[in-house]
């Protein structure tokens, strides 16, 4: 699901990917979308971090689903490689620790 912020005239002016303030749900099909994206004067710079963004919220669903299978018993953690084991292990030590230290909600992702 992304979001688009309009200008008083109704035409694209920004992208997001979360609800915020004075944007509206869209999604990638809408032509609008794709011809703001190609008529862009930032448009590469404007796709790079679009998908760098979309590529660290992937992470974390990767983390999750990593998660359900070893959970399911679909698979086991040590079945992965041993520096995607660290690195994972890594990950959910430093977000536990801000869980526990700042008391954020389990349900924000971090």
């Amino acid at each position: 699901m992304i979001y688009v912020k309009r200008s008083t005239s109704g035409e694209i002016t920004a992208i997001d990917f979360s609800p915020e303030p004075g944007f509206e749900q869209s999604n990638l099909f809408d032509p609008e979308v794709s011809a703001f994206l190609q008529s862009s004067a930032e448009n590469s710079q404007l796709i790079k971090d679009v998908l760098d963004r979309v590529d660290m919220e992937m992470g974390r669903v990767l983390e999750d689903l990593i998660d359900v299978l070893v959970d399911k018993g679909v698979m086991n953690f040590t079945d992965l490689p041993e520096p995607v084991q660290n690195k994972l292990l890594f990950k959910k030590t430093i977000r536990n620790s801000l869980h526990k230290d700042y008391s954020i909600p389990e349900e924000i992702p971090i």
